[in-house]
């Protein structure tokens, strides 16, 4: 039979284990959320951007937004809606960070 003091640090060794592979686990589900964050934003970022090549200026870029919200284009405000939910970094590419901000209101 095993003495006390084995039986104690065999349970040891064994809880770390555990406890380590969760910490391990949790990394890398945190990690796989962010990446998912991205991915999901993607596809509505192309659709947005393709959407607004020919807008140079915030305030055009603005305007129409504020038409698609107006008019119900659920393509449009559905992209811009999942990219303000999800990624709005990616917004920086073609706006400014005050536009950044005002376009996530409008979709509220």
């Amino acid at each position: 039979m095993y003495s006390k003091n084995k039986i104690l640090l065999f349970s040891l060794i064994s809880i770390s284990g555990w406890i380590f592979a969760s910490y391990i686990m949790l990394c890398e589900v945190r990690t796989e959320r962010e990446y998912i964050k991205v991915m999901v934003s993607e596809n509505a970022f192309n659709i947005v951007s393709q959407a607004l090549q020919d807008k140079k200026t915030d305030k055009d870029i603005i305007n129409q937004m504020e038409l698609w919200f107006s008019k119900g284009w659920t393509a449009q405000t559905g992209s811009v809606t999942t990219i303000c939910n999800n990624n709005r970094d990616a917004f920086k590419k073609i706006m400014s960070d005050d536009s950044i901000t005002t376009i996530c209101r409008l979709r509220i």
